[in-house]
């Protein structure tokens, strides 16, 4: 299925758990995933691993949730995704 085709879907959290079980399966229904987290590592190498089974889906960044800048970057990447 892809229910959310052709949309762009932010997670925060995404290195791990349930931020990081949402990251794949909205991979799977056909979204774009930026996947966001403190850990910036952690958020790489769940995205490389949703790209190897559904090609260039998802991006990560690093990204505090309580940083006024790190969301005005999460969302200018948003934008670069969403083109």
């Amino acid at each position: 299925m892809a229910r959310v085709a052709g949309k762009i879907a932010m997670v925060t959290g995404a290195a791990q758990g349930l931020g990081e079980a949402m990251a794949r399966m909205l991979a799977r229904e056909g979204a774009k995933v930026i996947l966001t987290d403190i850990n910036a590592d952690g958020a790489a190498a769940v995205a490389a691993e949703i790209n190897a089974g559904t090609p260039d889906s998802a991006t990560s960044l690093a990204h505090d949730v309580t940083s006024e800048a790190d969301w005005q970057a999460a969302m200018a990447h948003a934008s670069d995704v969403g083109g």
